[in-house]
């Protein structure tokens, strides 16, 4: 959850009650990082379907299941939790605010930091019943940005992204 040594996470949980569906989707955002910053993505592709529905895994991580990359990410993040949008029984929205700004490919060794560094994105969580008979919140779309929720969160995540490595 608190990302690796050379992409390290820092949660700033503020912004809401840390419910099983902001757990769930804190994971699925802590996931798309460690992915990023590693060389050899099949290991990690291959632990998706723990934090993502069905139909996201197959369109958007099983084809990238034999890359590999030369050049990761590195560099440190902040993650704000903005708010949690129930918008069903089984269903709801977290909404992230990052402060990216320092993120950066690992062979860019002369890199400044961002000016736009803030970013809303939100994770559209569902509750599913998984074969155990327990039910799971996993992640059935990710919006990054999110430009439809940039109007809400946008002024308060760019005042919040100002940190400093």
């Amino acid at each position: 959850m608190d990302g690796t040594a050379d992409l390290p996470i820092t949660w700033d949980l503020s912004g809401a009650p840390d419910t099983d569906e902001v757990l769930a989707a804190r994971r699925s955002l802590a996931y798309e990082y460690w992915l990023s910053q590693a060389t050899d993505w099949g290991p990690i592709v291959a632990l998706g379907n723990y934090f993502y529905g069905d139909s996201h895994y197959d369109r958007f991580l099983a084809p990238f299941a034999t890359t590999t990359s030369d050049n990761p990410y590195v560099g440190p993040v902040w993650i704000r939790v903005m708010g949690v949008e129930q918008t069903g029984t089984d269903q709801a929205t977290v909404v992230f605010c990052t402060d990216d700004g320092y993120l950066h490919e690992s062979e860019d060794t002369d890199f400044t930091v961002r000016d736009k560094r803030a970013s809303v994105q939100s994770y559209t969580m569902t509750n599913v019943a998984s074969g155990d008979g327990e039910r799971h919140w996993l992640t059935e779309k990710r919006s990054n940005p999110d430009t439809g929720r940039e109007p809400k969160y946008g002024a308060e995540c760019t005042k919040w992204a100002k940190h400093k490595s």
